[in-house]
């Protein structure tokens, strides 16, 4: 009797640790996938961390290679994307400059770093921020339909020093640019996305599969800017 009893409970205690498999969430696919993973190569740093007088940087507004409907829409998805993404960063205030602002101040609502800046851009700049750099953003590629794609042409200039101004040349004060195209097609991009969304994502929409980030052009762009703005230089952290 006692013998049947004891069976009887390692049985209950047998079945309730394999309820308990069940019940408890599959892993993501993606952990369990050891294929390749993208990371961004066309990166540039002057130096692993930022100068320590950087605390402020002024985000001029997205630009774009030529003016399509496909880059005019990316614009208008993403330009929040960008601020989030760098705010998430913690490496430097970010103080966001409207294009009408940019017009104000400097006659246009965008610039590149490949044209000619005016004279007084930064100093332009500077007085109405309080930027110690600036931070120009160029949207090069959107493919907002499967495979999606993106294309990101980022330069973190400082402040040039008193004196006059670089003549159209700002190589001496890039701290750090990336140009980059982010092709969901690849499959170490797919697979790194896959990886974000279950590390960042998968809280918000427990229920959906990490595949659906490469479906989402507002949650791969959140990928795509986070895999460049981890290649920032890092702050300055002085010793005490």
């Amino acid at each position: 009797m006692k013998k049947a009893w004891l069976e009887a409970c390692q049985l209950a205690a047998a079945i309730v640790l394999c309820t308990g498999c069940h019940v408890l969430p599959a892993l993501p696919p993606v952990v369990q996938d050891m294929g390749p993973r993208y990371r961004p190569t066309n990166i540039y740093r002057q130096s692993p961390l930022l100068p320590p007088q950087l605390r402020r940087v002024a985000l001029l507004p997205l630009t774009t290679t030529e003016s399509t409907a496909f880059l005019q829409a990316g614009v208008e998805t993403l330009t929040p994307v960008v601020y989030a993404e760098l705010e998430k960063c913690k490496r430097f205030e970010i103080i966001a400059v409207s294009p009408d602002q940019l017009r104000q101040l400097t006659g246009k609502p965008g610039w590149r770093t490949d044209e000619p800046l005016p004279p007084d851009f930064f100093s332009r700049l500077s007085d109405a921020t309080g930027c110690d750099a600036v931070l120009f953003c160029q949207l090069t590629r959107y493919q907002p339909y499967q495979p999606l794609a993106m294309g990101w042409k980022f330069a973190l200039v400082a402040n040039p020093p008193p004196g006059p101004a670089p003549a159209g040349n700002l190589k001496d004060t890039i701290l750090w640019s990336a140009d980059e195209v982010v092709d969901a097609g690849e499959p170490g991009v797919a697979n790194a996305a896959r990886d974000y969304y279950a590390q960042h994502l998968h809280n918000e929409t427990p229920s959906a599969d990490v595949s659906t980030i490469l479906s989402s052009p507002v949650r791969f762009g959140q990928y795509t800017l986070a895999a460049l703005l981890e290649t920032l230089p890092y702050r300055f952290v002085a010793a005490h």
